[in-house]
């Protein structure tokens, strides 16, 4: 039939990347310096923060070619750091006014359980939610995207960009260490 030529298209069509830059350890402890003295690393002249920008514009860039199989211009990219303290998380939300957004994982600490926290929460861990809602009610048997929220349990050094309009939540940080992370959107000019 001609139903079995046609390519099946994954119920969960949004394109997220999850990439480690390389040697990233060794801009960590400068970049660690510079998130308590700066709330917008990406805008510093330091080395360390150049090599940061470098990275998330390169990201985004391949994102977008294998994403639109085009290299749209970016316009801008703001950032802000986070510093998550024992119980601080960030609730659910997106960037209406972005394109992209983005984390970079600058420190994630391991130290977190304790007798008081729940055996299956996971400090810091990163969940983003079907952008069509409901679809999973209609989902089939071995669908790989039955489930309406993907979790992801960043390390340091990760960065992870998504569509801005996807919805997502920072679970709480469980540890009495900081969770340290740039969080950016990027805007993209507009095609010629």
């Amino acid at each position: 039939s001609q139903a079995n030529e046609n390519p099946v298209i994954g119920l969960w069509g949004t394109p997220f990347l999850h990439y480690t830059p390389d040697k990233y350890e060794t801009p960590q402890t400068a970049l660690l310096k510079l998130t308590g003295s700066r709330s917008d690393i990406l805008s510093d002249a330091s080395a360390s923060a150049q090599w940061l920008r470098s990275q998330v514009e390169g990201a985004i860039t391949a994102l977008l070619f294998r994403w639109a199989e085009a290299e749209p211009g970016i316009a801008s990219i703001e950032g802000r750091t986070l510093i998550h303290s024992h119980s601080d998380y960030q609730p659910l939300r997106n960037h209406p006014k972005a394109y992209l957004s983005g984390l970079y994982y600058i420190a994630v600490p391991s130290d977190v359980r304790d007798p008081q926290h729940r055996s299956d929460t996971y400090s810091n861990a990163l969940s983003f939610y079907d952008p069509r809602f409901g679809i999973n009610t209609s989902a089939i048997a071995k669908d790989p995207n039955f489930e309406m929220e993907k979790q992801v349990r960043p390390s340091a050094g990760v960065m992870i960009i998504w569509p801005s309009y996807v919805d997502y939540f920072i679970h709480p940080n469980l540890s009495a260490s900081p969770m340290i992370a740039i969080q950016f959107n990027a805007a993209l000019s507009p095609p010629l």
